[in-house]
């Protein structure tokens, strides 16, 4: 992970604070420094008590890599995952 959990650093703190926005942006960033990944399109936001995160990729190992981002930071009772598996046809 980019935000490495690895290591007590700032980072680490940063993606555990107590706040939605300081998870949603923990999120965010490791989405946006992952290798490869095909999700252009996938958002990231707060409502309510639940951080959400919409969108499509084009494979399902980046389906389940953005999933296992989001619970890794937020944790599994206030994601609500809504991104799409949308192979693209060549």
């Amino acid at each position: 992970m980019f935000l490495s959990t690895l290591h007590d650093s700032n980072a680490f703190a940063f993606c555990m604070g107590g706040t939605l926005a300081a998870r949603k942006a923990a999120v965010e960033a490791e989405l946006r420094h992952l290798p490869n990944f095909s999700g252009t399109d996938v958002n990231v936001d707060v409502d309510g008590g639940c951080v959400v995160i919409t969108g499509s990729v084009a494979n399902q190992l980046d389906l389940y890599r953005a999933m296992d981002i989001a619970t890794d930071i937020v944790g599994a009772a206030k994601i609500i995952f809504r991104v799409t598996y949308a192979p693209v046809i060549a």
